[in-house]
């Protein structure tokens, strides 16, 4: 629900991923993506589907720049595959498959492979840990293993990353492992989303980031503290844009402040703790504890039980909502 800057360690970063990409991690005898683009480009007819023979070929030759592609640069490659191959024409089984075009582009690029280990290798060392759009439950997913898919015989099951592309792989199959374009999420808001349109965009070149906020009605404050009830309590998901047709979408696509409404207890403990003066507390902890929370982030973390800086509400589910509430609160600044 906040918004990433593509700064130049972020892209060199990016660069460094891709250009190690399935390298480090697998056996020698693992076929790369390029290798296996080859070998696509070889099975198709050049004299009965040539404009799928270009798209391949087009996406052999620039296959390090679509890895690394931002979101501008995606943009364009989007219009240059499009006047090869309109993405209508995708979903056609040019070669004795069952599998379409896009289904073979996507197993070329070794999408899954990617999804199961080198993606997840990286966010183990990064912020993202919670699903971008609700920022509500973890990007992890259990997924059976099958011996025989038919007789649905189990092999083992497998914790593996939730991954959304905000260009469609059925739609945009060579954008299918661009970094840009992996949006890790959890798996209601993925299915949730499938191909429609989010206008949340994650990666941005701008260091306009944050443009949602979660606020406690003030009316309801005031009913809260008069009868505590949990009913009382209303929050609202707000605009700090003012784009409302972005608010709309991305409220009614992903359903946040349904999921958020069965969550009022956090904002409930929060008010709890800002009416018991928690400056006290803050500083006993700083004065008898000042070796062991030299970092004072920690003390408000302890304060309001979840990460409070906005570059780490990726690192913990309900961490946007509770900084949010906090600083309405005044709980931390």
């Amino acid at each position: 629900m906040r918004k990433i800057e593509i700064t130049d360690n972020l892209r060199r970063e990016v660069k460094t991923f891709n250009g190690n990409l399935f390298v480090n991690t697998r056996s020698v005898n693992f076929q790369l993506p390029i290798n296996r683009l080859n070998y696509l480009l070889k099975s198709i007819n050049s004299r009965t589907h040539k404009q799928y023979k270009l798209y391949v070929e087009k996406l052999i030759d620039e296959y390090d720049d679509i890895l690394n592609a931002d979101p501008l640069r995606m943009e364009d490659l989007i219009l240059e595959f499009d006047t090869i191959l309109h993405n209508s024409q995708l979903n056609s089984k040019i070669t004795n498959s069952e599998f379409s075009f896009h289904e073979k582009v996507v197993h070329a690029m070794r999408y899954e492979d990617l999804r199961s280990k080198e993606f997840p290798d990286y966010l183990l060392n990064s912020n993202l840990k919670t699903c971008v759009y609700c920022n509500a439950q973890s990007t992890l997913v259990i997924e059976k293993k099958f011996y025989d898919k038919k007789k649905r015989k189990v092999k083992q099951v497998l914790a593996k990353l939730q991954l959304d592309h905000y260009y469609p792989k059925s739609k945009y199959p060579f954008l299918c492992t661009s970094f840009f374009n992996l949006y890790p999420t959890c798996a209601n808001c993925n299915l949730a989303k499938g191909s429609k349109l989010a206008l949340f965009e994650l990666y941005t070149t701008t260091d306009d980031l944050d443009l949602f906020n979660f606020k406690i009605d003030d009316k309801s404050i005031i009913n809260y503290y008069t009868k505590p009830d949990l009913k009382h309590i209303k929050i609202d998901l707000e605009s700090t844009t003012g784009d409302i047709d972005l608010l709309k979408n991305h409220n009614e696509l992903f359903q946040i402040e349904a999921i958020y409404e069965s969550h009022k207890d956090i904002a409930e403990e929060l008010m709890l703790k800002a009416k018991a003066n928690p400056q006290t507390y803050r500083t006993m902890l700083e004065k008898s504890y000042s070796k062991l929370f030299p970092d004072p982030t920690i003390i408000d973390r302890l304060l309001v039980g979840n990460y409070t800086k906005p570059e780490e509400l990726g690192k913990r589910p309900m961490s946007k909502y509770t900084q949010d509430i906090a600083r309405q609160l005044k709980l931390i600044k």
